[in-house]
């Protein structure tokens, strides 16, 4: 080894995946001297890993070291929570806290933890896990973390105002759009209330938000009437230069939907794909804020109370799921209107906007339609989702014969190959059911990729669950990690109504669980949780209820600084 020349070295190293390069380090000093200090090995290693699926901005200037720490940071992760592991507790840091005049300042409760202001309870860790975005009432701003292992207090980098007067905006969706270019959409909503006079009189009170200066009398608002305004931003991070905020546009949708809009939303370039229900709606941000476009569709629902949803873009086409099927809308049959004051009317009865052809559909044949909870795991799309090639997601289901009250769910894996050339010959298929067992809570909250066809799930109770006496019970956050890749080869055949279950197409539970987070005492509970296996970093959004106290705490964990060298 010693006498083969540094370039060859080298260049063997690139084939190899991350894995195999830590092993190729530990045969001989020269290999581990030659590789662990070339930044440039590490750098192309990371991109061919993650390919566009990260902030590559948030890389730069990071030494060698830092670069290998990334790179790793996936089989950290399952090193970590590996199957009999016993990780030690995670190193915490703590959001600065704003005042009323947005100064900084670190006011501490006497059990020593910070005060985060309660508006902050919307943020989203970026892909690459460097930068965090928090949204307020007032203020977007994005908080530079560090690199991987960085314990250094967070530091505000961007600061936008954005005054939502009216309603708490929240966070939809982050989507990377270029090496140093992020897409923001965020929602705000309103809710035409019924009030009640007397007995059986009542009127309707008109609260719409009147910075788009529309005349409400145009519109039949009633008391199922909702306004969901959505703002989409460009937030600009470069590794050397001005970091800035661009808005891309606004648009206030009237809508009827009355169930949770809180995943219902993708973006892609200049698109974006919002579901209200059976209301399908398309926004193109390609021309400046004042002359965006729109197009809207509604469906025909087959069973009442179908309300588990969500919509993703894949190979040209913008797909919508639900419990019943999956619709294809190919992007380039569309005939959009403009949206004018940037008021769109998509209620029940109201005419479609524009043209949107006919989707191609594809069945899930669901043994009880229209029985998925509106919670986070109702979809599960196995993300990145490929370019091209098969993509997988999960949809929960029970069996039918089971007490809907004491049974576990189990989950349904689909397998969808589709081809923009002949979409008719695109095939959903089921591959395989898990049922979950043995773990602290019924559904997990987030799916997340790892490698190698390993993949995590994020478990705990969220304030709103219905058994409230439950959720402070319990109120820690679990992980597990599932050893199952992904496989276009379906073990249960989509034309049998009976849903055979042959050996080996029944997986018990989601993989090895371990508590990952322990809370801080019985009285807390959890609001949300975003994370990067990447960086090793989790933000937990904390609330924390006493009779002396109610405050809200927004925690930054890094798991992996207490961790031997892989």
């Amino acid at each position: 080894m010693e006498k083969l020349p540094i370039e060859l070295g080298i260049l063997i190293a690139k084939e190899l995946p991350t894995r195999d390069i830590c092993r190729l380090q530990q045969t001989c000093k020269s290999f581990y001297d030659l590789i662990e200090g070339d930044s440039e090995l590490w750098r192309e290693r990371l991109r061919c890993q993650c390919g566009t699926d990260v902030l590559w901005s948030g890389f730069g200037g990071f030494t060698a070291p830092e670069l290998r720490r990334a790179c790793t940071g996936t089989l950290r992760f399952k090193h970590r929570y590996r199957q009999g592991g016993h990780p030690t507790p995670p190193i915490s840091r703590l959001l600065p806290h704003k005042n009323e005049d947005d100064q900084l300042q670190s006011r501490r409760f006497q059990d020593g933890r910070y005060a985060y202001l309660e508006e902050s309870s919307n943020f989203n860790l970026i892909p690459g896990g460097r930068f965090l975005i928090t949204v307020d009432k007032r203020w977007l701003r994005v908080w530079d973390l560090g690199p991987p292992g960085s314990l250094n207090e967070p530091c505000e980098v961007v600061l936008h105002e954005i005054n939502c007067v009216d309603t708490q905006p929240k966070i939809v969706d982050v989507a990377v759009a270029d090496t140093d270019k992020v897409h923001l959409l965020i929602r705000e909503d309103h809710i035409v209330r019924e009030i009640y006079i007397s007995w059986g009189d009542r009127d309707i009170e008109r609260r719409l938000p009147q910075s788009f200066g529309f005349d409400v009398s145009q519109y039949n608002l009633n008391g199922r009437s909702r306004a969901g305004i959505f703002r989409r931003f460009q937030i600009c991070l470069p590794d050397k230069g001005q970091r800035s905020v661009e808005g891309l546009g606004r648009l206030c949708v009237l809508h009827s939907h009355r169930r949770r809009l809180d995943r219902c939303a993708a973006q892609h370039g200049p698109m974006v794909a919002l579901g209200f229900g059976k209301k399908f709606l398309l926004w193109d941000t390609s021309d400046s804020p004042d002359k965006n476009w729109v197009a809207s569709t509604t469906r025909t629902e087959r069973f009442v109370g179908t309300y588990g949803q969500d919509v993703f873009f894949h190979q040209g086409y913008v797909f919508a799921v639900d419990a019943d099927d999956l619709r294809g809308f190919n992007l380039t049959g569309i005939t959009y209107c403009s949206v004018g004051k940037g008021v769109v009317d998509i209620q029940d009865g109201t005419p479609d906007l524009g043209y949107i052809p006919t989707p191609q559909m594809w069945t899930h044949q669901q043994l009880l339609p229209g029985t998925f909870k509106a919670w986070a795991s109702d979809f599960m799309l196995h993300k990145p989702v490929a370019d091209e090639g098969p993509l997988f997601y999960d949809i929960i289901t029970r069996q039918p014969d089971a007490n809907w009250l004491d049974s576990l769910p189990s989950y349904v894996r689909l397998c969808f190959c589709f081809r923009p050339d002949n979409p008719s010959a695109g095939s959903l298929l089921r591959t395989k059911r898990y049922r979950t067992a043995n773990q602290p809570y019924a559904i997990p909250q987030l799916r997340f990729s790892l490698d190698d066809g390993v993949a995590g799930y994020i478990w705990y109770d969220s304030l709103d669950h219905p058994d409230r006496e439950r959720q402070l019970q319990r109120g820690g956050i679990f992980v597990s990690i599932l050893d199952d890749p992904d496989s276009p080869e379906p073990s249960i055949l989509e034309a049998d109504p009976d849903f055979p279950e042959p050996a080996g197409s029944v997986v018990e539970g989601l993989g090895d669980f371990s508590e990952m987070i322990a809370r801080p005492n019985n009285e807390t509970g959890v609001l949300h949780v975003s994370m990067c296996p990447l960086s090793g970093r989790v933000v937990v959004f904390w609330n924390r209820e006493s009779k002396e106290l109610d405050d809200r705490v927004l925690e930054i964990f890094d798991l992996y600084d207490s961790l031997p060298t892989i």
